[in-house]
Parts: C-alpha cells; structure tokens; sequence
C-alpha cells in the first residue's frame, strides 16, 4: 500500500505543479477564471492522470470532471498540492 500512496502522491504533485504553471501563465495575461480538476481513469497496469484545466479552454478526450468546484485564482499557490490531493482521494487513477 506504501507504494500505492507514493504513486499517488506523485499524480497529485504533478497536477498541482501544472496548475501551478497554468496560474502564473493566466496571472501574467491577466486571465481571471477558476481551473477545474479532470482526471484520466487508470487502466490494467497503467495509472491515470490528473490535470486542471481552466475553465474556458477545451477539454482533451477520455478525461472526466472529478469536481464542479474550480480552483479560484485568489488560492495561493501553495495550497494547490492539498486542494488538488482532497479532491482526488477517491478517484480511480491508480493502476492494479
């Protein structure tokens, strides 16, 4: 389970790191709108993915919505790690 937790971890930090990215790069073109969660399912032996996405840009294929509450650009960057990892706690992206 260790393991699973560590890889877990992982999606998340990579998630909030491009959230992150995707923030500073809106801040900077003075683009006010939330990011919402999506998350790509996992499959047999291969972990699925987390992204935010801000609200007016499309949507890639096979992700999902994990949340209807957008991340507000007033969040500090800081917290983006925990409210990306309390809202996906229970999604399916870990691989089995």
């Amino acid at each position: 389970m260790e393991f699973k937790m560590d890889e877990f971890v992982q999606l998340v930090r990579k998630c909030a790191e491009q959230g992150e990215a995707l923030g500073r790069m809106m801040a900077s073109a003075g683009t006010v709108e939330p990011m919402y969660l999506y998350f790509r399912p996992s499959e047999p032996g291969k972990p699925g993915a987390l992204f935010l996405v801000r609200d007016s840009a499309p949507v890639s294929p096979g992700l999902q919505l994990a949340t209807g509450e957008g991340l507000r650009c007033n969040v500090p960057y800081d917290n983006y790690f925990q409210w990306v990892y309390d809202r996906s706690k229970r999604l399916p992206v870990l691989a089995f």
